[in-house]
């Protein structure tokens, strides 16, 4: 079963919208097998609204093909605004996810039409700001006001409503600072400047509990008109620890993405140590961070010694550090930094020789 997911929107609108429509992370195969397509159907609209797929996302320009006749007739109606096209993109990270792109030639503002595969097609407009603050309106059915940051605001319209009555509500806002006008060049970074705050945020917040994860769940399921799924316990537990492990793989990469733009490494520090870095914090419960030091050693996580550590309750880094000392020095790994964003992180290498051109600088 799918797991829940936000992750994400595709350009600052997608921050506005409901971080992440689909993860990356498709459905187990147990589940591809086994539940039906009104099931599969509900279980892939969990993956909406939640959880990022991804800490940061692409753009790709692409002659999409839609399927929605909605789309059409969004396209018309926004061009009938004035709105000119600037182009159709796909998002590698959220699959599912066909988007057209337009801008406003004098008020500078984004208009969006998003088809979420075969579940819905929703729209929206937005406004950028030069103070960094954005302003969204439109029918993102997974909206929630928590998941955003205190400087994007958005206005839910249920689905279905027309570009006219969205454009009008825009139009009719205070212009609140200096406008960023869309145009082609600029809507990527735009994106990428957004999306990376808004991930960052909802990032940031505790991980859900199971019952959280569940109520959520069928709540998404019920705002764009699907059967809830019935599912099993077995096979709810099972879509929230994939769903869990979505957001905690998120969470590496945005720490990753801080790490490299931080400073703290050189270009060729990381060159050695990208793929093979480890990240402990307060998001992890104790078997993830036992899974994490044991990541080169054959031992288990119900290694007699690793098992009497799980038990005594210690903090994330103390237990990660305690598991390490069990280990012969080649298995073991090196601290290499510390990243406060979006949660406060240490940054774990492989340890390395003496003479190796990389070495560890934190004490």
């Amino acid at each position: 079963m799918l797991s829940t997911m936000m992750t994400v929107l595709v350009t600052v609108l997608l921050c506005l919208l409901a971080l992440a429509l689909f993860l990356k992370y498709g459905l187990r195969a147990y589940f591809k097998r086994h539940l039906n397509g009104m099931v599969k159907a509900a279980a892939a609209n969990m993956k909406a609204g939640v959880a990022p797929i991804a800490p940061r996302i692409t753009m790709e320009l692409e002659q999409v093909e839609f399927r929605d006749p909605l789309v059409k007739e969004y396209m018309h109606e926004f061009k009938a605004l004035s709105y000119r096209s600037t182009g159709r993109y796909v998002i590698p990270e959220m699959p599912y996810l066909h988007l057209w792109s337009g801008a406003h030639h004098k008020d500078g503002t984004l208009a969006l039409i998003l088809e979420c595969g075969d579940q819905f097609t929703s729209i929206d407009v937005i406004r950028f700001y030069e103070d960094g603050s954005v302003l969204g309106a439109g029918t993102n059915p997974y909206y929630r006001p928590d998941n955003y940051p205190p400087q994007m605001r958005y206005q839910q319209f249920p689905l279905g409503a027309s570009a006219r009555e969205i454009v009008t509500w825009m139009r009719e806002q205070p212009v609140a600072s200096g406008v960023i006008h869309v145009t082609p060049k600029n809507l990527k970074a735009l994106n990428t400047r957004f999306y990376a705050e808004c991930t960052d945020f909802q990032l940031a917040r505790p991980l859900p509990t199971f019952d959280e994860y569940r109520t959520r769940a069928l709540k998404d399921a019920e705002r764009i008109g699907q059967k809830p799924p019935e599912l099993s316990e077995t096979q709810w537990r099972m879509g929230y620890e994939d769903h869990r492990t979505s957001l905690l793989d998120a969470l590496d990469g945005a720490l990753k993405d801080h790490l490299l733009q931080g400073g703290s490494i050189t270009a060729r520090e990381w060159d050695l140590v990208q793929h093979d870095l480890v990240f402990i914090h307060s998001r992890l419960m104790d078997e993830d961070i036992a899974l994490r030091a044991l990541a080169r050693s054959d031992w288990t996580t119900d290694e007699p010694q690793v098992e009497r550590l799980l038990s005594k309750g210690m903090a994330p880094a103390k237990l990660f550090d305690a598991i390490q000392e069990l280990l012969p020095p080649s298995q073991q790994f090196s601290l290499l930094a510390t990243v406060t964003k979006p949660v406060v992180s240490r940054v774990y290498a492989p340890a390395v020789e003496r003479d190796s051109e990389m070495e560890t600088r934190m004490p």
